[in-house]
């Protein structure tokens, strides 16, 4: 049976509720009633769309042949940078500089650039690339891991213009198949020119019986490194007047002569435009070849013979070129911030890390170079990987001058008609040194 609530109190219940309602009707509204909306300020409207990432052009001659390495670090990169995107394209060295060029003078060059060293100088004196010296301080970036030398190949008048990214040294890389066929000890580190001769010599040869020479003993690295083992110049210590006309130059120059005609144990032009020494070295038909370590894993990939380096046979003195790769940022790049982090990135420990394991020449970062160079090719030709360490003890920077290129091009023509025995050495670096005191004068 349902409670019922007692009668009075159900009574004053009801009288006050009549009482309150009273009272709501009576009281008037807090402020009159508006005719218009009140203006409120206007808020920024929140978007939810992603922002659209930096986009830099980087482009890089490293590592051509084997272009994953480079495509790898800019991957790393973008991985742990999702605000920069790169459009990376990649360029044989012997078009990269030309490119360059025509960029920079239509206003599109790359944001970031890879250079080598005559070049990065020639294009920091033009003023196409930026300083970087403000970067460096800005970020903080510890250039002491870096080593020194490396840092000062690319400045000019005291100002940072490019970062080094790799650095290498010519070695004499050598077919230990062919030496051992021949019963040869193996190149020794202090052999001298006595010593090559004798072993070229041996190993040059008419293999089918035709005639015509096969197989070469020895071919000579690039000009300037014959120079320094020499210890000839091309200009004066003060850079007013050239020296390439000196007894040491012809000295040196005279022995490539000498190999390729009296000797004959060096393949002649001729013989090289017919088939390149880094060619014929793969396809073992050249015993000894001077090159650097951009080679081991094209050879690693390609040969199929087993090849070792050796330190680089002296001239006068023992004496090898050491040289270096960078990245530089474009002087009228628009993203200039997001093209140092590339550059900050790609030259740092963890893109030269890359192309150490990639076996690309080496790192200019001391830890990088020191604890996994060598170790990276344990196993693998060539055995005494410790050789590219070792040479910097008496290595030596190639030349550098802001017009380099005038100078290469009154030594190059005179230089090939002397090594063709179309006219002396001695005649051929005279006339050189016309164009080359015309280009020092500038």
């Amino acid at each position: 049976m349902k409670k019922r609530l007692p009668f009075v109190l159900l009574s004053v219940l009801i009288v006050m509720s009549l009482f309150l309602g009273a009272c709501a009707k009576a009281t008037p509204t807090a402020a009159p009633v508006q005719t218009e909306a009140p203006v409120v300020p206007s808020q920024p409207e929140l978007s939810t769309a992603p922002v659209e990432p930096t986009t830099i052009k980087v482009m890089s001659f490293f590592a051509f042949d084997n272009p994953e390495v480079e495509t790898e670090v800019v991957a790393a990169f973008e991985a742990a940078n999702p605000d920069i995107k790169v459009e990376f394209e990649s360029v044989p060295m012997s078009d990269i500089f030309l490119k360059y060029k025509t960029l920079i003078a239509g206003g599109v060059a790359p944001d970031v650039m890879a250079m080598n060293l005559e070049n990065a100088y020639t294009f920091a004196s033009l003023g196409a690339l930026a300083p970087l010296d403000e970067f460096i301080t800005k970020t903080g970036y510890d250039t002491s891991k870096v080593y020194q030398s490396t840092l000062d190949m690319f400045k000019v008048d005291g100002v940072q213009y490019s970062m080094p990214a790799t650095f290498s040294d010519v070695v004499l890389f050598y077919n230990k198949d062919l030496f051992d066929a021949a019963g040869l000890q193996y190149p020794a580190k202090d052999w001298t020119q006595k010593e090559l001769i004798a072993a070229a010599t041996a190993l040059t040869k008419d293999t089918n019986g035709d005639g015509k020479i096969d197989q070469f003993g020895y071919n000579f690295p690039w000009w300037p490194v014959v120079l320094a083992m020499y210890d000839a110049s091309i200009w004066s210590k003060d850079g007013t007047t050239c020296t390439l006309n000196s007894p040491e130059a012809v000295q040196a120059f005279q022995s490539i002569v000498d190999a390729r005609y009296k000797y004959i144990y060096a393949p002649t032009a001729d013989q090289l435009a017919e088939q390149g020494d880094w060619d014929m070295f793969q396809a073992g038909k050249l015993a000894m070849f001077p090159t650097g370590p951009w080679g081991v894993k094209p050879f690693n990939d390609n040969v199929t013979f087993t090849y070792d380096i050796a330190h680089m046979p002296a001239g006068s003195k023992q004496a090898t070129l050491v040289f270096a790769n960078s990245y530089a940022m474009a002087a009228d790049s628009k993203n200039k911030d997001a093209a140092w982090k590339f550059i900050e990135f790609a030259t740092g420990p963890e893109g030269t890390k890359i192309r150490q394991d990639g076996k690309y020449e080496i790192s200019p970062v001391k830890e990088i170079a020191e604890k996994y160079y060598v170790a990276n090719l344990a196993g693998d030709d060539p055995e005494h990987a410790i050789v590219f360490m070792e040479v910097l003890d008496y290595a030596v920077g190639q030349p550098l001058h802001a017009n380099w290129n005038m100078i290469s091009d009154a030594i190059g023509p005179e230089l090939d008609l002397a090594l063709s025995q179309a006219q002396t050495v001695q005649e051929a670096l005279d006339k050189a040194c016309v164009g080359i005191n015309a280009a020092l004068a500038k």
